[in-house]
Order: C-alpha cells, then structure tokens, then sequence
C-alpha cells in the first residue's frame, strides 16, 4: 500500500516520525513497518526534520502470513480500501490455534483478500469473538488502519443476547472487575489488586417474555474484557441463555445466544463515525418467536 502526502507550512520543521504519528495515526510500531521516501529519496531515519511543500511518500512494507486460504464462505457487512465487517456465524473459530490450524474465519479472509486483491494479505482481526458467539468482525486490510482504530479512532461495539430470568430495569450499567483464577476459563467478580481488570457493561431491555422465563437485552462494551457480557450477566443473575460455562445450560439453545449485531467505528480517511449493523441470527430468532 503506497500513501503520498504534501508536508503543510505548520509542520515545517517536523521530524518525520512525530509528523506521522500526529497527524496520520501511525504507532510507533507502525513506523517500523514503513519505507519512507522524502523527496523522491528513501528515509531511513525517522527523527530527520521535514519542510514543508515537501513531498512524503510511506510503502507499507508486505507482511508474510501463514494462514493457508480456504474455500470458507465470508458474510461481508461492510468493506472499503482499509476495513472489512464481516458477519460471522456461531461455531466457526476465528483464528488458528495449536489445537485447530485450519477452517477458521481467518483461512476464509485469506482467500476472500486472494480472490479480491490477487494478494495472500495478513489478517488483521481488530476483534475477536467466541467460537460460538455470531456477529460482527472488525479486519483491517493494512498496518496503517490497524494503529489507527487502536490508538486513534473510536470503535462502539453493540450485543443482543438472550438471557435467562426477566429483568425488571430497563437500563443499567454493570461496574464489576472480573478476572480468572488460575487456568480457569470461566472470570469471575475478582479485585484489581487480586489482578482482575475494571470492566463496564451498559445493558438496555429490548423484550421481555414472561411466558418463556427471557429477557432480550442490548450490552454496550464500554470495556473490552474477555467474556465481559457473559461473566458480568451472570454475575447479575442473569446468565445468558445456552452459556454452559456461566450457568445458562438449557434445552433450548446450543450455544450462548450472543450476537455483535452493531459496531460504529471511525473512518480511516476522514474520522466520520460510520454505523455497521446486522440481523439476529436464525437460532436467536427461533428462540425469541420472531
């Protein structure tokens, strides 16, 4: 990916790499990953001082990966020249692991990226999600976009998910530091000084179903910690619906119903908060009449 940029007269005297890091959204390890060329001659000192009028011109240098392309299908969202959402159904793995190397979301990125572009590209997730979570993805398609939705932009991630019991609230938010013990995989409600991390969860009600014992509820992450939804409604008493591991093991559902059905995000190019949003799942439909 090759970027050009006219040095403006109030960053004369600049070093290259506050320039880009101030005005661009590069990280200083997005720096390590540029060649750059000031006047037509490469660059190999970040720290030397620019002028303006003068012409800057960045190559992100091509990261290898060893993510094999697959024949995986991919429910694109949203995509332009820097990001792509992709919808992502339950019980597919985002990316490799020692125990599964292959078929995962990121196999199927890399072919779509190979079908697309004719380029194996890396794939950069900005976001997880649980094998059997469904909803929204974050990929970044370069370096560039990557540091700056990290240290620049603004992501909003939104959840639906179904739990069990009925809230009577209908809205709160959930202040509780969770962490894990040891090798467990299930957090719980554990201090900062105990080494757990603050995490907060603002939680809407959407639907009520007395007749079902379920609640329909919007989560809004306003921290990202691992299994934040799932350990914080549990911990509410309100475990979500097929969550084994939380205690919402039911015979209605095969999976945690929890869905990302909204993500806002800065643009790349122009910092505009654009909207992605999603359709609930079949199986959370089935659950909720719809």
């Amino acid at each position: 990916m090759i970027k050009k940029y006219i040095i403006e007269p109030e960053y004369d005297g600049y070093e290259i790499g506050n320039y880009l890091k101030q005005t661009k959204g590069y990280s200083g390890r997005g720096l390590r990953n540029l060649e750059i060329y000031l006047d037509g001659k490469r660059v190999k000192n970040n720290s030397k001082k620019i002028k303006k009028n003068s012409k800057l011109l960045i190559k992100e240098k091509e990261k290898s990966t060893g993510i094999k392309p697959m024949d995986i299908p991919i429910d694109v969202a949203y995509e332009d020249k820097n990001v792509l959402l992709i919808n992502k159904p339950p019980y597919l793995i985002v990316h490799p692991t020692q125990k599964k190397v292959d078929k995962t979301l990121a196999n199927g990125v890399v072919n779509y990226f190979l079908n697309t572009t004719g380029k194996i590209m890396v794939p950069r997730f900005y976001n997880r999600l649980d094998m059997n979570t469904s909803g929204l993805i974050i990929v970044t398609k370069n370096a560039h976009a990557q540091a700056y939705l990290q240290e620049k932009g603004t992501v909003n991630k939104f959840y639906k998910a179904i739990v069990k019991g009925i809230i009577e609230k209908d809205e709160f938010l959930i202040d509780r530091p969770i962490g894990k013990i040891g090798e467990e995989l299930r957090r719980v409600e554990l201090s900062p000084e105990q080494g757990g991390q603050t995490a907060q969860t603002k939680i809407k009600v959407l639907k009520r179903s007395e007749e079902k014992n379920l609640t329909l509820i919007e989560a809004e992450l306003l921290t990202g910690r691992t299994h934040q939804i799932r350990a914080h409604m549990a911990l509410e008493g309100y475990p979500l619906l097929g969550d084994e591991l939380y205690g919402g093991a039911d015979n209605r559902a095969d999976r945690q119903m929890l869905h990302s059905y909204k993500t806002e995000f800065s643009d790349i190019e122009t910092g505009e908060l654009r909207v992605v949003e999603v359709d609930l799942p079949d199986d959370m439909k089935k659950i909720l009449g719809e």
